[in-house]
């Protein structure tokens, strides 16, 4: 199986989705590949993730190894069929003991993202990370027992 490892100067870097460079190692081969990623115009939001998902199928990434992830990062990587094991600081990346290695099963182990809950990224303009309701405005001047009855009284289901 092929692992990645979020790496940054042959180090294990510590956030997964904002790692410069991932490490590509072959567990039976023991082929070592290091791939940078190119840097986007949107390169601290989707455009770099999608890089990174695209990257794992090119190469048939089976796991990844990581140290800390953000929840819809692993979300995603558990919908790609991605495995997941976490590495704890310090560990030799060049010398991975594979069968040693703990499994990421949940979210549990995923920090919640804040940005996540309070920023739109320019590149989702067709997903949802911001306010419940597309239509409705950034900054709603009525109060939320007002918009909910207004929503009530219209049959308005989103």
């Amino acid at each position: 199986m092929k692992y990645a490892i979020p790496i940054c100067n042959d180090k294990l870097f510590n956030h997964y989705s904002k790692a410069p460079q991932f490490l590509l190692v072959d567990d039976v081969t023991k082929h070592e590949q290091t791939i940078d990623l190119t840097p986007t115009i949107k390169a601290k939001t989707c455009g770099k993730k999608t890089q990174m998902l695209s990257l794992f199928t090119a190469h048939n990434v089976g796991a990844v190894i990581i140290k800390n992830i953000g929840e819809a990062m692993l979300s995603t990587l558990f919908d790609q069929g991605i495995k997941v094991f976490r590495l704890n600081r310090g560990a030799d990346i060049h010398a991975l003991d594979f069968s040693q290695l703990v499994p990421v099963e949940d979210l549990s182990y995923a920090k919640p993202s804040v940005n996540k809950r309070n920023k739109v990224h320019t590149c989702c303009k067709g997903k949802q990370t911001g306010s419940s309701f597309k239509w409705e405005p950034k900054e709603s001047r009525l109060d939320a027992k007002t918009l909910r009855n207004l929503r009530s009284i219209h049959k308005i289901h989103l």
